[in-house]
Formats: C-alpha cells, structure tokens, sequence
C-alpha cells in the first residue's frame, strides 16, 4: 500500500480500506481484501507490456483451476489458495465468466 500513488488521495484510502473491511472474512485486512488496481500497482514498468502480462497470467491460472476443480469454485479457490468470495471477485474483475461458459 506504500507504494500506491493514491491518485485520489485520502478519499480512495478510506474507501479501499471500508471496502477490505466490508469484503474480507477475517479481523485483518489481506492483500486480497483490497481493490485489484492497489495489488496490480505498476513500479516502474510499461503499463501495456507488464500489465497485460501479469493480467494474461492470472487469467490462464484461474481458467486452469476451475477445469481441476470441474467449474466448482469452492474447490477452485482451495487449489488457489484463495477464499472463494475473493476468486469471484477476480473472476468478475477479469472478465471470465464468457470464457468459462464457453468450455
């Protein structure tokens, strides 16, 4: 979070922070409690090369755990290492469900 510019100043920090306690499912804030563009902070790299790269890759990791886990997004999330709400969320946020409806 040190790292983040935080282009809209306090008011995104209050609102990143309400959002990872409204979100999250424990008493502690994790990383994936927080807004996608926060954990994707880019440190010095090209927007396009990078973005699109680690972008690609998450998308190409989720499609693979839920073939493992037979569209079943509990079991998905256990392969991950993710809670289940937080694999929607990326699910959403990658504009996934398209290509799984597809498979």
């Amino acid at each position: 979070m040190l790292d983040y510019e935080w282009p809209g100043n306090v008011r995104e920090l209050e609102n990143a922070i309400e959002r990872a306690v409204v979100l999250g499912n424990t008493e502690l804030i994790l990383a994936e409690d927080l807004p996608e563009a926060i954990l994707e902070r880019e440190i010095g790299a090209s927007p396009t090369g990078y973005h699109e790269a680690v972008v690609e890759t998450k998308r190409r990791i989720i499609l693979n755990a839920m073939d493992q886990a037979h569209g079943n997004y509990t079991d998905a999330a256990k392969l991950l290492g993710v809670h289940p709400n937080y694999l929607h969320r990326l699910i959403r946020n990658l504009q996934l469900k398209e290509k799984m409806k597809s498979k």
